[in-house]
């Protein structure tokens, strides 16, 4: 007796003296997929262990897409009678269906897989070390090499980026200068008040600004703003080739596109620093006048007396060094782009953030050996 169930467009279950048979009809076809692999699914369920011998006699088109689905669907690795020999020969060209499923990953033990991802990231951070001081080098190796031949640091280039890096940051740095200073200032005339020493708080204001912040805030925000752009810049270069031309034209990269921004940056963060030094000084002078009642002439009577030479060059001799790291991190990781709009997002995200990690501990190398010399 026969009996049939289960039936679709492209599968037919049918039952025959206590055999289950699958019938496959239709165009097996990539524009029929999805509802193939739907009615494959649904089967598959339906039968569930039930053994079953598949039919291909009605298939009426048969192409890769088709033939992938009916490997999936074949219970063992034998092809379906009747096939027209071109059916098969497509068939056997390919290769089982489980082949194209992703190995599954081997799990690790906890405490393995912990150690393991610490000497990965160990690996990691020794490699990026190597690459950076390599890279130092060729910049360095590169800038010694112009001296012969002054022309070749291209000044267009590098008053562009002067321009760029520099005097359009100053108006975010002056704001920024402004408003730490205040902070500062009424942070410390609130606390200073109750011990009736309301003067130090110009003291405060002029040595952590001088010193410190200065130079600090304005790094950062140089990091965020031109590193970043180092890294876009030449991350997109490298995508399109262009820095692959320079070379083919017998230009080096470093001295056209690097050093210009190296030397550039270096001319600009001390000037950006300088000039946030003195907008901080004015912003504290205002909140020292509205919550001290100390006027302009006092205050600055006050700032003479504390701001020291050597405090000043403190925090100016930091300018540069800091300069000089955010921009080798930035253009570092833009030639290290490898093509794809992705990558081009995650290495500028990663030269901010490795420029003000190896800035912030610059800072603090800073203030060991500064301590240690008694400064």
């Amino acid at each position: 007796m026969d009996d049939s169930s289960g039936n679709s467009q492209f599968l037919e279950v049918e039952r025959k003296q206590d055999k289950t048979y699958l019938v496959l009809e239709g165009d097996w076809t990539v524009r029929n997929a999805a509802p193939i692999e739907q009615d494959i699914e649904r089967v598959k369920q339906d039968l569930g262990d039930q053994q079953f011998e598949v039919v291909g006699d009605h298939i009426a088109k048969l192409d890769t897409s088709g033939a992938l689905l009916l490997k999936k669907l074949l219970p063992k690795e034998t092809l379906p009678p009747r096939l027209t020999d071109k059916q098969r020969s497509l068939l056997k060209f390919l290769p089982s269906f489980s082949e194209y499923a992703p190995p599954k990953e081997q799990g690790q033990a906890p405490l393995v897989a912990f150690f393991s991802d610490i000497g990965k990231k160990t690996y990691a951070a020794r490699h990026f070390l190597w690459e950076i001081f390599v890279f130092i080098g060729r910049i360095s190796v590169c800038f010694a090499g112009n001296f012969l031949r002054p022309r070749a640091f291209r000044l267009p280039s590098v008053v562009r980026h002067i321009d760029e890096a520099g005097f359009r940051a100053l108006p975010i740095i002056g704001l920024l200068a402004v408003l730490i200073s205040m902070v500062i200032t009424y942070q410390g005339a609130t606390q200073l008040k109750k011990f009736g020493a309301d003067i130090y708080t110009i003291d405060l204001t002029v040595i952590s600004l001088l010193r410190e912040m200065g130079v600090l805030v304005t790094a950062i925000m140089v990091a965020g703003r031109s590193g970043s752009a180092f890294a876009a810049e030449l991350g997109v270069m490298k995508v399109r080739e262009e820095v692959n031309a320079l070379r083919t034209m017998g230009l080096d990269p470093i001295e056209l596109l690097v050093l210009p921004r190296v030397i550039g940056l270096v001319i600009a963060l001390p000037l950006l620093t300088f000039l946030a030094d003195l907008i901080g000084l004015a912003g504290g002078s205002i909140m020292s006048l509205s919550l001290l009642h100390i006027s302009f002439h006092q205050y600055l009577l006050r700032v003479q007396d504390v701001a020291t030479p050597t405090m000043f060059f403190v925090g100016m001799i930091k300018a540069p060094v800091f300069a000089f790291v955010i921009a080798v991190i930035g253009c570092y990781q833009g030639l290290n782009v490898s093509g794809s709009a992705e990558d081009i997002g995650k290495t500028t995200t990663l030269s901010v953030v490795q420029a003000i990690f190896v800035v912030i501990m610059s800072d603090a190398l800073f203030s060991v050996v500064f301590s240690k010399a008694g400064i």
